[in-house]
């Protein structure tokens, strides 16, 4: 069955749990008449009418988890709050990972629910040593699949293949450093959860603001695409896809600068040769090359084309997502919505000329969009390698493109981006010296007021959420801990 009202996706019911936490969604303006003027350029915001609130992203959330064959699950006991209980260990020992942490879990005081997704809880935490507020993200154990081949004679890579799933937020985010990407400062594990401390943006998600304000004018879409562009482009040189661009992962911080945060389905493709369990050469790579990816994973109504349909896709997919959160952004939804990845998929597929795009938007982003959104990983704007005009690229665009062929003009030269000072935003200067287009509220960093309520007032101690597994599967988390170094957390602080 095909949806093609929003009304209808607000009120599909996937069970009595999800029922309470799906939003009516909002309906985008679109003129369908022949006798438009397509050229009308229409900047300002579209607000929604008769009280309509902006829906979640996703009615899925996330891809769901397929359980691979040859693989079972760990057995698990119930466990106290592991905030207030004794019992557990919480603390790192030093030969865990070999970095001599001193923090555990009884030096964070929770404060409150900041989020909650397919993959675990972030809380708001108070350092009870130095007042301090971190957002502390939490990751169940007994979620993560132990497989049945980790346990034959040549199961030494298949356990390294396992701790690079679990460890890729932890060992990613502990390599880059960037203004528009969230910093971590600590990890650590007992024996329900593994622990993520990290940078607290104060200013909540883009979908918050974005559930606000309705819209997005021109103005502030191209700021904040020119920030992801940055941050995207970053994570590409150092061998990392994003693969879950969305609103809810984008947050704001004090001087509303965007912040990139959840790398939990990011994939890197360099060697990890510092993991512990690792007996791999320098010739080896576990998992999947960047330039050839597989998994059908991140959010359906912002997955490319290509990975919806299962065949091999590579970091260009996340230039098809961006271009998703710009339409999104200035239209209220994203290109195409539906129950499932299948529902997604039909529609790109019956649109052979894209996605149609509003005709009050401006000639300059309207291409900018079908430039983005090509379902055609072969026809969509190569960003990485036409990030700025070079020589090479220059010759390229002396030659008259057909209808069609990709795009070889410069992205950061783009019409849209006239008003950016592109050297200032990659090298850091702008974020830390001036404002940006949305500066969030805030009276209290310890109120949260820029995160919505629906978590705000969650309990954050729910025994359903702390369960323990056997010591003996445990062992397979030796090396997440981690701690910044003094200097990192100095300048941060």
């Amino acid at each position: 069955m095909i949806f093609h009202l929003d009304e209808d996706l607000g009120r599909l019911k996937l069970s009595d749990s999800e029922d309470s936490s799906l939003r009516q969604g909002p309906i985008a303006i679109f003129d369908e008449r022949d006798d438009v003027d397509h050229l009308t350029v229409r900047t300002e915001p579209i607000p929604f009418k008769d009280g309509r609130t902006r829906r979640r992203s996703s009615v899925l959330e996330k891809f769901p988890v397929s359980t691979p064959p040859c693989t079972r699950r760990v057995s698990i006991t119930a466990a106290s709050n592991p905030f207030t209980s004794g019992s557990l260990d919480l603390g790192i020992s030093p030969n865990d990972g070999g970095t001599g942490l001193t923090r555990s879990l009884r030096d964070f005081r929770p404060v409150r629910v900041l989020g909650k997704g397919a993959y675990g809880k972030v809380v708001l935490v108070e350092d009870e040593q130095t007042s301090k507020l971190y957002a502390m993200k939490q990751l169940q154990k007994a979620d993560i699949i132990i497989t049945k081949d980790s346990e034959e004679l040549n199961g030494d890579k298949n356990v390294s293949k396992l701790i690079e799933r679990t460890f890729a937020e932890r060992t990613i985010l502990s390599e880059l450093e960037h203004p528009n990407i969230v910093k971590l400062f600590y990890s650590f594990h007992d024996n329900s959860k593994l622990y993520l401390i990290l940078q607290y943006i104060p200013g909540g998600e883009l979908f918050f603001h974005l559930k606000e304000q309705g819209t997005l004018d021109e103005d502030t879409v191209a700021f904040y695409a020119a920030e992801i562009s940055c941050a995207l482009k970053f994570l590409h040189s150092k061998g990392i896809v994003y693969r879950d661009l969305k609103p809810e992962n984008c947050l704001l911080d004090q001087h509303g600068h965007l912040v990139l945060t959840d790398f939990g389905l990011s994939k890197k493709s360099v060697v990890q040769r510092d993991n512990p369990l690792s007996s791999s050469t320098e010739g080896d790579l576990l998992g999947e090359e960047v330039t050839s990816l597989h998994s059908i994973i991140g959010t359906p109504e912002y997955c490319a084309p290509e990975i919806l349909q299962g065949i091999p896709y590579t970091k260009n997919c996340d230039w098809y997502s961006l271009g998703c959160l710009m339409y999104d952004m200035m239209t209220g939804k994203p290109p195409h919505t539906g129950a499932n990845h299948k529902v997604i998929l039909n529609k790109i597929q019956k649109d052979k000329q894209g996605p149609k795009i509003p005709y009050y938007l401006s000639d300059g982003m309207k291409d900018m969009l079908s430039a983005l959104l090509k379902k055609e990983h072969t026809k969509r704007w190569d960003v990485d390698q036409y990030w700025k005009n070079t020589t090479d690229n220059k010759n390229k665009q002396k030659k008259k493109r057909k209808a069609g062929q990709e795009r070889t003009s410069a992205f950061t030269s783009h019409f849209i981006f006239r008003k950016i000072n592109w050297q200032r935003l990659e090298s850091g200067a702008l974020q830390s010296s001036e404002l940006g287009p949305i500066v969030p509220l805030i009276t209290d960093w310890a109120l949260a007021e820029n995160f919505d309520s629906e978590f705000t007032s969650m309990s954050y101690d729910d025994p359903k959420d702390n369960i323990n597994i056997p010591k003996s599967a445990s062992d397979v988390f030796k090396g997440f801990s981690y701690k910044a170094s003094g200097s990192y957390l100095d300048k941060y602080f």
